[in-house]
């Protein structure tokens, strides 16, 4: 009996040790109060540290206007207080993440991640494919006009949505989103992209996208690197695109064309 009352003390001798030698996990994990912080604040700790422990430990802030201001009239500085905003806004986030891409069927090939856009449909990526197109110049009467021109008074691709989301590895300088419009042949569709004037000694010469063809768009970069496009505004029926602006210089480029039905 005697033998077992050592051996038992032992044990939480052993155990007792343990917890208190330095590294030992502690059972109970901290968590930072707003309290904490005032504390911490009130000892003087300079402000860098205040804002590694937030940054590095479990909080559960009260982030109410009426605590915020509390906050502040103890002394916590405006650098704490936005540490200690984006530790709950951490902790509020959701934890489902965007969904990603569909899975590539043998024929679609595997996901890439650049050079590409899709059209959010539902739950799924739909991805979209470039059609070529050909840069035209008209020039009479010391005139000039270029436009991009597509075959076909129609889009392949369609949608029914008028305001619809695209996740796009180019951003919005690279790829503008345009309205095109019917060409003269009535079989094209056609974007002006150029204009100039030429005088015997000289003249002028405009290169790009008008201001007036281009499509507003919210946009917003993902954790993923993609840039997500949605019109500011609902589209009208019509057909539209997104321009490689910078891929015309040899006559010849690309647009990710949609029509809105």
């Amino acid at each position: 009996m005697k033998k077992m009352m050592r051996a038992v003390l032992v044990l939480v001798l052993v155990a007792a040790v343990s917890l208190s030698l330095p590294g030992a996990t502690s059972i109970a994990q901290e968590v930072l109060t707003n309290d904490s912080v005032i504390q911490m604040v009130k000892a003087g700790l300079p402000e860098a540290v205040v804002i590694a422990k937030i940054k590095g430990t479990a909080t559960k802030f009260d982030l109410k206007t009426d605590s915020l201001v509390g906050l502040k009239k103890a002394g916590v500085s405006d650098k704490v207080l936005e540490a200690m905003l984006a530790a709950g806004s951490a902790s509020a986030a959701p934890t489902t993440a965007m969904p990603a891409p569909p899975a590539p069927t043998p024929a679609a090939g595997a996901l890439r991640t650049q050079d590409v856009i899709y059209q959010l449909v539902g739950d799924k990526y739909v991805e979209m494919f470039a059609t070529s197109a050909n840069l035209e110049t008209n020039m009479a009467f010391f005139q000039s006009k270029s436009e991009v021109v597509l075959e076909g008074r129609k889009a392949r691709y369609r949608t029914n949505d008028k305001q619809p989301v695209f996740l796009s590895t180019y951003s919005s300088t690279d790829a503008p989103l345009v309205k095109l419009k019917p060409g003269d042949s009535k079989d094209d569709r056609n974007l002006k992209i150029g204009s100039g004037a030429f005088m015997p000694f000289g003249g002028t010469q405009k290169m790009g996208v008008r201001n007036e063809d281009k499509i507003a768009i919210n946009i917003e970069r993902d954790a993923r690197g993609f840039y997500k496009m949605t019109p500011a505004t609902p589209l009208p029926p019509g057909e539209y695109g997104f321009i490689l602006a910078t891929g015309f210089g040899a006559g010849s480029g690309k647009i990710y064309d949609f029509g809105v039905d």
